[in-house]
């Protein structure tokens, strides 16, 4: 849907058995366990019309929940299974880098080796480009997919192209750098690509014969695989988007049978697409995600070194930050018709896979909330009700200015079609009406609550998003414009 309350500061399931610890059914849950509750948020969201994918679960070595929702393929009425292969986009980077660090270790190539060196065909700004600059995202080459946005027109005449990799590379070589190779940190796809390329030349073999022979082989991930360019896997889902149902539809919900779903224009991702040529599930995902606790194929060392981040949070294919107060280890994947998300908290023995076959789905807030429910912090269920229309005098009782427990002002205000709120040096957003004192925030994916006075005024907004109150107070005319 298009967001127009951010005004703006700011679906064959295949044979594969699953791996060790999820048995092929299970009884219910208990109605307080985890599982349960994230089964009902998803339901909730599938309903909605708002999900359709798999989930994965686990903590300490075991599955705690494993799962498919909505379609694979909605014509044909296939389910959604966690054996349900999938583009992950953006999460094959981890396994491009890795198999960069592969190569290294068997001294095919040295992480500070100079394109001049592994591509002498390069253009001349290139020359003083690192392996680990392409790595950690430090290069200065231009990402590809800034210039073209993903899902416009000009996207799909590029990406639908069987040239189209030799083609980004080729328009790349005639663009100077964003910035000095190793000054700075600028996600570039197309760097990803370029490592690819580097991978190619020094294991002297395809991409993605290296790729699957090293890394997904011996990874066990019989069910994963890197896309050629002209095969499409057996059982893979069929990528979906839609045009704006409307807050109305949205928020009351719309079967997925019923939203209105097309089917997304496949791209060819010929290899050597290290930036998002793979297909896996998440059963293998989670696979990945044991042999990256320390394995045979990836030593503790080599584990330490992918999570160690470079310039700014980026390690060697994976996000390294914090979330929820703890370490976290993450990578989100997005193409056209498929957004997934892989996310690992390990000091708490915790791997989260998502998987979304609606463009739509707002995998990054279903992430948060799955994440929350997992680490036993506050959430909120999936925002559901009627909208409705406000009396010019209803809204009129709701404007004005609050002020947040640290001093910032929500400034409240009717526009020509709807409320919006403005907090100080944060952001500006509408408010969709679900009663007279409840509104749908959807730039939280959250609610704004307001408390009357006897009068009928509003003396109080709570913006609850993220399983968190943020509440703020009524300032008497004229305090806010001081």
């Amino acid at each position: 849907m298009a967001f127009i309350v951010v005004l703006a500061i700011g679906l064959a399931a295949g044979g594969a058995s699953p791996p060790a610890g999820a048995p092929a059914s299970s009884p219910p849950p208990p109605a307080d366990s985890i599982a349960a509750r994230v089964h009902r948020y998803l339901t909730a969201r599938t309903e909605m019309g708002g999900f359709s994918g798999a989930v994965l679960i686990a903590r300490a070595n075991s599955i705690v929940l494993r799962r498919g929702y909505g379609f694979a393929d909605l014509a044909r009425r296939i389910p959604y299974t966690p054996e349900t292969r999938h583009e992950v986009a953006s999460i094959s980077k981890m396994f491009t880098a890795m198999a960069a660090l592969k190569l290294r270790d068997q001294g095919r190539l040295a992480l500070g080796d100079s394109l001049a060196h592994l591509l002498p065909d390069c253009p001349k700004a290139w020359r003083g480009i690192t392996v680990t600059d392409l790595i950690h995202h430090t290069s200065g080459i231009p990402d590809y997919e800034e210039a073209l946005e993903i899902g416009s027109e000009k996207y799909f005449e590029t990406m639908t192209r069987p040239d189209a990799v030799k083609a980004i590379v080729a328009h790349a070589t005639t663009l100077p750098l964003d910035f000095p190779p190793g000054t700075q940190f600028h996600y570039s796809n197309t760097g990803y690509i370029v490592l690819s390329l580097v991978v190619q030349a020094a294991a002297r073999e395809p991409f993605d014969r290296f790729v699957q022979r090293r890394l997904l082989e011996p990874a066990g991930m019989s069910r994963s695989g890197v896309f050629d360019g002209t095969h499409v896997p057996e059982g893979l889902a069929v990528g979906y988007t839609r045009d704006d149902l409307g807050w109305a539809k949205t928020l009351a919900g719309v079967p997925l049978d019923s939203a209105g779903l097309r089917p997304v224009p496949r791209l060819p991702l010929a290899p050597p697409e290290g930036d998002a040529g793979i297909y896996s599930t998440v059963d293998d995902l989670y696979r990945w995600s044991r042999i990256m606790e320390g394995s045979r194929l990836v030593p503790d060392s080599l584990a330490a070194e992918v999570f160690t981040p470079g310039l700014s949070n980026y390690g060697a294919g994976w996000f390294v930050g914090r979330g929820f107060d703890r370490r976290r280890m993450r990578h989100n994947g997005i193409l056209p018709g498929y957004v997934s998300d892989f996310i690992r908290f390990p000091d708490d023995s915790v791997t989260i896979i998502l998987f979304s076959n609606l463009d739509r789905a707002r995998l990054d807030r279903i992430a948060r909330d799955v994440s929350a429910i997992v680490l036993g912090t506050p959430y909120d269920p999936p925002v559901r009700g009627r909208v409705i229309t406000l009396a010019a005098e209803q809204a009129a009782a709701l404007e004005g200015d609050f002020k947040m427990a640290d001093g910032k002002l929500l400034t409240i205000r009717n526009a020509p079609d709807y409320l919006t709120a403005r907090l100080t040096d944060a952001y500006t957003a509408g408010l969709i009406p679900l009663s007279r004192v409840e509104f749908y925030f959807p730039l939280g994916d959250g609610r704004a609550l307001f408390t009357l006075d006897a009068q009928g005024k509003a003396a109080r907004v709570n913006m609850r998003y993220g399983g968190e109150d943020h509440i703020a107070e009524r300032v008497p005319p004229g305090e806010g414009a001081r």
